[in-house]
């Protein structure tokens, strides 16, 4: 198995971390919605009454969602700084990943909504991606979850390996979807010729270019993973999350360009510090073949 050097944990901690500020920040937001509808605050209560379970759902995945996270970063610790073995921990790991999916599946009325042409809010590209990114993380989640819970030691180890590939590969392909679905939402209310106008063009490109190469990349790593050929696994899996963060730094570069970085929260700008966690990656693999010769 390849060796996890120092890097790859800071960085790994760091993205955690980033998704965990990031996912405060919308729970935050969604808590004032809440306890505002809860005193009647007009603003807050309209919202809620107006969204329904769109609301009531996202909330409860939001929460989800923090839990996980807080889960995920208590996990780390006790593994990495208390050098607890992971018979130990597997079950704080199950349930970050099993609220995760939480998290995903609360998606599902937003899809509704957004696929119905009788709602107030329709949206055929956001509604499908929300519904193809619940798809492509939850039962996924759902498994791997089963399988840490169930793990013990050697045995099962290849299917546990499995599972983390494909859910590794769905997780990513749910961003790329994310980000793409988007983009055909602006088309479908303006054209595409909007798209390559000015620097506009880099954005989109960047969407539909870099990121689907993500996915690519991923399977790849799913591949060698599933093979147990860790270190070319590593080396793969590195090069797909360091492209999802070149793709999320080169939009916020073209965020600040286009006087757009007050929408940045609404997309997914946590994976910046997945750029630093793939070059670590790639940079351990090196360390892992030179060792070796």
């Amino acid at each position: 198995m390849a060796t996890i050097g120092r890097n790859v944990k800071v960085w790994i901690a760091a993205s955690l971390t980033s998704l965990f500020v990031f996912n405060a920040y919308w729970t935050a937001k969604s808590y004032m919605n809440f306890f505002g509808y809860l005193f009647h605050e007009p603003t807050a209560y309209g919202y809620v009454n107006t969204l329904g379970i769109v609301f009531w759902t996202g909330h409860l995945g939001l929460t989800a969602r923090f839990a996980a996270l807080t889960l995920s970063l208590v996990a780390v610790y006790l593994i990495w700084i208390k050098g607890r073995p992971f018979s130990k921990v597997k079950g704080i790991v199950a349930a970050a990943l099993f609220l995760e999916s939480v998290n995903f599946l609360g998606l599902l009325p937003s899809a509704w909504l957004m696929l119905s042409p009788d709602m107030f809010i329709y949206s055929p590209s956001l509604g499908m991606g929300y519904l193809l990114q619940v798809l492509l993380t939850t039962p996924l989640l759902w498994v791997l979850a089963a399988k840490v819970k169930h793990y013990d030691g050697n045995q099962g180890e290849r299917g546990l390996w499995k599972w983390a590939a494909f859910a590794f590969v769905g997780y990513v392909a749910a961003l790329v979807v994310n980000e793409v679905s988007r983009w055909m939402s602006m088309i479908s209310l303006d054209n595409i010729q909007f798209l390559f106008q000015g620097i506009r063009a880099i954005g989109f490109l960047n969407a539909v270019i870099i990121m689907p190469l993500a996915v690519v990349f991923a399977v790849a790593g799913a591949y060698f993973l599933i093979r147990k050929n860790f270190v070319s696994a590593m080396e793969w899996l590195g090069v797909s999350l360091a492209t999802v963060g070149l793709h999320y730094t080169v939009y916020l570069v073209y965020s600040y360009y286009t006087n757009s970085l007050n929408y940045a929260p609404l997309v997914d700008i946590w994976t910046v510090p997945l750029l630093g966690l793939g070059i670590s990656m790639l940079v351990c693999v090196l360390q892992n073949r030179s060792s070796k010769h």
